[in-house]
């Protein structure tokens, strides 16, 4: 019998086990929100593979359904920037800012893409037992925040804007923090995008990812709008929330939350947003 793998990751680093549970819910699903090409999936092992293989508690999570849906919706709307992305830049790069066990590589290669997959280093020890790194898929044990491991990036761009892929991460920072991972990136990647997720500041004080977890939300903005004036060089290209989804999908919500979706004030506590690094004046 195979010994299951151990795990032994960081209060916030634990929470990236939610979104591997919800993958692999949602493979059973007949219409799946997150589909992967067959081809890829010789290529790492499939959610549920690798939550068979953890040895870890997962039941806990069953009980939030609505934290299921909610995070694959989150992959799909994010997907779906990353693809528009690859198809005008075929050969750019993407790098995957706090990519825990994600599969959005392997969701989105086009054979031809360049890409970064960055996590804390206990993160990427567990990542490395399920994944395989190539030479168009590269691993590196880092914060979001270290700007070192721009200068890697930006010699494999060669000028060429990126995408920064932020999903489920900026809420465990504080605002400070979120400003200097913008002040790093912007002068080194003019024109690049940034795409990420935030909450609203209620939603920061009350929602904790899962209740049995201890991690818990610090970043919280009631207009996105407002990163506009941080910096005259930002731009919101687009904002999205889960109405923006496919009434399909958003029928998988319970009718509660539909109701309340239906509502400004909580349809707009989460939101996804395209950010653009306009270039300096030289």
């Amino acid at each position: 019998m195979d010994t299951k793998t151990s795990i032994d990751l960081g209060d916030v680093q634990e929470t990236l086990l939610i979104p591997l549970w919800a993958r692999a819910e949602e493979f059973k699903q007949e219409n799946a929100i997150i589909r992967v090409a067959k081809p890829c999936r010789q290529a790492y092992r499939t959610s549920a593979e690798m939550m068979a293989a953890i040895d870890y508690d997962f039941a806990k999570f069953a009980k939030d359904r609505s934290n299921q849906v909610s995070c694959c919706l989150r992959g799909y709307l994010m997907d779906d920037w990353v693809k528009k992305y690859i198809q005008q830049y075929p050969q750019g790069v993407v790098v995957e800012l706090g990519a825990g066990l994600n599969t959005r590589f392997e969701r989105l290669d086009n054979g031809r893409i360049r890409w970064f997959d960055l996590d804390l280093a206990d993160t990427m020890t567990l990542r490395q037992k399920f994944f395989r790194e190539t030479e168009r898929c590269k691993f590196n044990s880092a914060s979001a925040l270290d700007s070192d491991r721009c200068e890697l990036v930006r010699a494999k761009a060669s000028g060429e804007p990126c995408l920064f892929v932020a999903e489920g991460v900026l809420m465990y920072f504080t605002e400070a923090e979120v400003k200097q991972l913008f002040a790093n990136l912007f002068p080194r990647f003019p024109g690049s995008g940034l795409a990420f997720d935030s909450v609203s500041p209620f939603l920061a004080k009350q929602y904790k990812p899962q209740k049995k977890l201890t991690a818990k939300f610090n970043w919280g903005i009631a207009d996105i709008e407002e990163i506009e004036t941080w910096n005259s060089h930002y731009k919101l290209e687009e904002i999205k929330n889960f109405w923006d989804a496919p009434p399909e999908y958003l029928r998988r919500f319970s009718w509660l939350n539909r109701c309340l979706f239906s509502i400004p004030f909580f349809r707009h506590s989460y939101r996804l947003a395209l950010l653009s690094f306009s270039q300096t004046n030289s």
